[in-house]
């Protein structure tokens, strides 16, 4: 933000108030009141358990200063490398990356192969990589990562004879789908995570899954030969109700509403993570759990939390 307090209060309003506006379109039944007792406006939906976002204009940028509580040595945004190694590790050590497993998954799978060559791979922004889609920033990769990693840790210790699912909606480069199939990989490699487990990336752009295919060919083809990764076209809306239920669901571009579809096919104890919002206005990074199952969707089902300000390409119709 800039230093002008008025610019600062300007753009905080505006932010909260898009935000309300937001929600509101995706959750119709959500209701707002503000309580004196609280710094910002409190959000109470239909929904119990939905939890507003930490600042109403935190951004990636913000949640990393706000997580190290004090002197910070690299930021999102600013966490480049001259290679795979060296971006992921400044990842960690801006604060980015807690869990070791998605630091080891992450510096398993170079970038290079994904983002269309070595120019730029190592640098912390996002890629074109065609079709108005991109591969995601470095950062951004890391954030979902690190939400749904206490909840696939769990699942692999409450169930070590389960094998664990995953779903990458808008697969895109396959770069993160590369990196799910790591934490979870049936090879002799064998996963980073303590059991194993699919995982099954879908994009509404069969030339996306082409490409996807042709990345992960590169270095990780084992992925595929142990059946740890498979690849489909499909829309993203609807999901692969056939694959379910999923542990982890990421979803890699913005919905304009939450998909109720995909909501639905997360096991029970199952996280998503999903950027919520228009095209080209505010976004949020959202992590949705399954608390319950009920035969018809029934959003008291689930527990939602609004992580950061985000901006993300549209998650595309087919």
């Amino acid at each position: 933000l800039r230093s002008s307090s008025s610019i600062h209060m300007t753009t905080h309003s505006a932010y909260k108030a898009a935000t309300i506006l937001s929600f509101l379109q995706v959750f119709p039944t959500l209701l707002i009141s503000a309580s004196a007792s609280t710094q910002a406006a409190s959000f109470v939906p239909h929904n119990p358990y939905y939890e507003p976002p930490p600042s109403p204009v935190q951004s990636s940028i913000d949640r990393v200063q706000s997580n190290k509580r004090g002197e910070v040595k690299m930021r999102a945004w600013t966490c480049h490398g001259r290679t795979q190694k060296e971006m992921v590790d400044k990842l960690a050590s801006a604060g980015i990356i807690k869990h070791k497993p998605t630091q080891e998954a992450m510096t398993k799978v170079d970038r290079a192969n994904y983002a269309g060559g070595r120019s730029g791979a190592y640098v912390d922004s996002p890629q074109p990589i065609g079709y108005g889609q991109t591969i995601s920033a470095p950062h951004m990769h890391a954030h979902a990562c690190e939400e749904l990693m206490p909840t696939l840790q769990k699942a692999a210790q409450d169930h070590p004879d389960k094998e664990l699912k995953i779903l990458d909606v808008g697969c895109g480069s396959g770069y993160l789908t590369a990196c799910f199939g790591r934490l979870v990989d049936r090879g002799p490699n064998g996963p980073i995570l303590p059991v194993k487990g699919r995982v099954y990336g879908i994009d509404a752009w069969s030339e996306l899954v082409d490409f996807s295919r042709a990345n992960i060919m590169k270095e990780d083809s084992d992925l595929f030969d142990s059946g740890t990764v498979s690849l489909q076209y499909g829309d993203g809306w609807d999901g692969l109700p056939d694959a379910g239920p999923f542990n982890a669901i990421h979803v890699g571009a913005a919905a304009a509403t939450f998909p109720k579809p995909l909501m639905q096919q997360l096991a029970v104890g199952g996280v998503m993570v999903i950027p919520v919002g228009p095209d080209g206005g505010y976004q949020s990074l959202y992590k949705v759990q399954k608390i319950k199952d009920s035969p018809k969707f029934d959003e008291d089902d689930y527990v939602i939390k609004n992580l950061l300000g985000v901006r993300y390409v549209p998650l595309f119709h087919p």
